[in-house]
């Protein structure tokens, strides 16, 4: 630990710019944040170049929920192993190759729209490819932190972290509209498979001594990998203020998730606009989720359980609003506000579990938060689509926001220890 530590503070000059957060002062951290940044804004139009095909393809919510749905199939046994590889092999090393086989799927994808034969189930197996990659690669991504900052800094370190999806949306999605409309959505998903270089290259620019957080640990027989896989549920079932964390992360958080994975539905049902008014509405999202990193920077310490808790009551009431709304500016406005709650829920979120957590599982913790953050985003979708289906998706997504304003109240209720956290 001590050798990491210093390899840190070597990463960190000596004069250090007053306008830089404290992670950005660590060049290693630097390095990872902008590969990353470049890479997602790759993502983001592989996000709305998906759900433009799909919605093109079936014209129905349902699929737009089911495909993401198909995604998930592959999470929880993967992200429960690569818990395990991420606490024994060398993170950056690991991150490379998930890096690499994300470049793949995407170009792949490209490929396959530019060339016309596109199929629903084409989109389905990259689909499931997509989410058997990111099952190792997000909680790699989340756990790889601790190697770059000292420990002071890490909850900037996770705010930036989180920050970054939603900063690159902003850039993303915006331009992701512009794209389809004008190149198609084949070139936009060949443009995200060329972002990828960025993150690669970042990472074999990082000064890092690479070892695993437990170097001594091998897999052994049967029953020391099922101890190892049970460490991080047990590291979990022990501390109830950090579970009700995290079910707050999933429940608000995960129905509230739809607003942004039905837009598409929504940008042409209900606000009757095309491709580029699509992209106008996610870089909304997108923008508020920049403000929401600001607020986050504002939180003091002792304040973060109890805004994540206001928050998560905040959230479902923005969601209704949003619901109901049908002009191309107040869904803007909502969408900025739905934005900024949804990053300062979910950075928080995920730096009190890391806080409360040691190194040698923070894999597997994470790898646990993974599956149920995607599931819960998966989840929310699925329903909501299905009951947009049937309903409209007005009502359903009005229904997702009041079930999620339920639950919050609940858990202030029955967890008040939640509120207590730094």
């Amino acid at each position: 630990m001590a050798e990491q530590e210093n390899v840190l503070a070597a990463g960190r000059p000596a004069s250090r710019p007053r306008w830089l957060l404290p992670a950005l002062q660590t060049r290693n951290f630097r390095l990872f944040w902008g590969g990353q940044i470049v890479s997602l804004i790759g993502t983001s139009l592989q996000v709305i170049a998906e759900g433009w095909l799909i919605y093109d393809l079936t014209g129905s919510t349902f699929w737009l929920g089911m495909v993401g749905l198909l995604a998930l199939i592959p999470v929880l046994p993967i992200s429960l192993l690569g818990g395990l590889l991420i606490d024994r092999v060398p993170r950056r090393r690991l991150i490379m190759v998930t890096q690499a086989g994300l470049l793949v799927q995407a170009a792949l994808f490209g490929l396959l729209a530019l060339s016309g034969g596109i199929r629903l189930w084409h989109i389905i197996v990259l689909y499931f490819v997509f989410g058997a990659i990111l099952a190792i690669d997000h909680p790699a991504r989340r756990a790889f932190l601790v190697d770059l900052v000292p420990p002071d800094d890490l909850a900037g370190a996770v705010a930036l972290n989180g920050a970054i999806f939603n900063f690159s949306g902003l850039i993303g999605y915006a331009l992701g509209g512009v794209l389809i409309a004008i190149v198609g959505a084949g070139a936009a998903m060949l443009l995200n498979a060329l972002t990828y270089l960025a993150p690669l290259v970042a990472l074999a620019l990082i000064r890092l001594d690479d070892h695993p957080a437990q170097a001594n640990s091998a897999p052994g027989a049967k029953e020391s990998m099922a101890g190892a896989l049970s460490e991080g549920l047990l590291t979990l079932w022990r501390q109830p203020a950090i579970l009700g964390v995290m079910s707050l992360m999933a429940l608000s958080g995960g129905l509230a998730w739809p607003v942004f994975g039905m837009l598409p539905a929504y940008a042409e049902a209900v606000i009757h606009t095309d491709a580029i008014g699509l992209g106008v509405l996610m870089a909304a999202g997108a923008l508020g989720s920049v403000l929401g990193t600001v607020i986050v920077t504002q939180v003091g310490k002792r304040a973060r359980g109890r805004t994540l808790t206001l928050v998560s009551l905040l959230l479902p009431l923005l969601v209704m609003g949003f619901a109901y709304t049908a002009t191309l500016f107040w869904a803007c406005l909502l969408l900025i506000a739905v934005g900024a709650a949804l990053l300062v829920l979910q950075s928080l979120a995920i730096t009190l579990v890391q806080l409360q957590i040691s190194n040698q599982v923070r894999g597997r913790v994470m790898s646990l938060y993974s599956i149920l953050h995607a599931g819960a985003d998966t989840g929310g979708n699925v329903a909501v689509g299905w009951l947009g289906a049937y309903l409209g998706l007005p009502l359903a997504l009005g229904l997702g926001g009041a079930a999620a304003l339920l639950y919050a109240m609940g858990v202030r209720l029955a967890l008040p220890a939640v509120e207590q956290l730094e």
